[in-house]
């Protein structure tokens, strides 16, 4: 009784600051918590947002592990996580070994690498979309000048310059797939260039120095130093590069809507719970990427992060 007592009265000394973090608890309770519980409940229910929900148990489960469009999806965005993380990591540290080595505007050259990364994704979706259509899109414009010009000082025409190429319609599952890939890419590269940046400025000067002294190229600079004290930075990008394209959803839903060769595993969330009315399904497959997504940050912690802590105490 005491003890209740205590923890009453320190209630209401600190109460002021209870009734200003309630609101936030409130929200989260309403916008984050509940909506998490209820759909892992709707995840063992056939349900279409109207009628009476029915029990199903795990057989929303069970039909996502024999839904042939599901395999799919997981397929399409297994590709699209490995492309995205390899390139993305690759050109970031590219970029960011760049922007260190320059002396003059390297605040200019920060903002222009930067600034896509900033913009929605749908904007961006969008202004790429024109870009790339077949008959009247940016890129095969500019081909089709490419052609008349070439043609203006030799006399003849290239024929592929007279093509229309088909990125995000093209009749080859891979190439409207890949297209997306690469609009992501020009998206999420900054974000890395700037996270990669400011590893590099946290590096010691004098370690160059010294193996400057000691007659070290570049390419030794390279593997020796800078690679293995990035390894924290590199773990930090490739988790939150994985991360963020298993759950890509706008570029497949914007560029190429309802084409099953850029379905994704949120696009295919997504049409069954807003499109179909498969409210339980849905959420199973909701629940599904949830425990793909976790399985693989921690196969990432443990090979990466690792290795990281291994280099941190040696």
């Amino acid at each position: 009784m005491a003890q209740y007592s205590r923890v009453w009265e320190q209630v209401k000394r600190n109460r002021n600051a209870y009734i200003f973090i309630a609101p936030f608890y409130v929200m989260f309770l309403l916008f984050m918590l509940f909506p998490i519980l209820f759909s892992l409940y709707l995840s063992f229910l056939q349900w279409n947002g109207i009628m009476a929900p029915r029990f199903v148990g795990l057989e929303n489960y069970v039909n996502a592990l024999t839904d042939e469009n599901f395999h799919g999806a997981v397929v399409n965005t297994f590709v699209f996580t490995v492309l995205t993380v390899t390139f993305a990591t690759l050109v970031g540290l590219g970029l960011a070994i760049f922007l260190n080595s320059v002396r003059f505007m390297k605040r200019f050259y920060r903002g222009v690498f930067f600034i896509p990364s900033v913009v929605s994704l749908v904007v961006v979706s969008l202004l790429w979309k024109l870009m790339l259509n077949s008959e009247v899109g940016l890129v095969n414009e500019v081909i089709h000048s490419m052609g008349q010009t070439i043609g203006h000082y030799t006399g003849h025409i290239p024929e592929w310059t007279q093509r229309k190429f088909q990125f995000i319609d093209h009749p080859n599952q891979w190439v409207p797939l890949l297209t997306i890939t690469g609009v992501n890419l020009w998206a999420v590269v900054g974000f890395n260039t700037v996270i990669y940046l400011a590893g590099l400025q946290s590096i010691p000067a004098n370690l160059y120095e010294v193996s400057r002294l000691d007659g070290a190229t570049p390419l030794q600079n390279l593997r020796y130093i800078t690679i293995p004290l990035l390894r924290p930075t590199t773990f930090f990008v490739i988790l939150i590069t994985t991360i963020d394209a298993l759950q890509v959803f706008v570029q497949p839903q914007v560029m190429n809507r309802d084409n099953e060769s850029t379905m994704t595993i949120v696009y295919y969330l997504f049409r069954n719970a807003f499109e179909f009315y498969k409210m339980g399904y849905a959420s199973a497959i909701a629940y599904m990427l949830f425990a793909l997504t976790v399985g693989i940050s921690l196969v990432i912690r443990h090979t990466l992060g690792r290795r990281t802590r291994l280099a941190a105490v040696e």
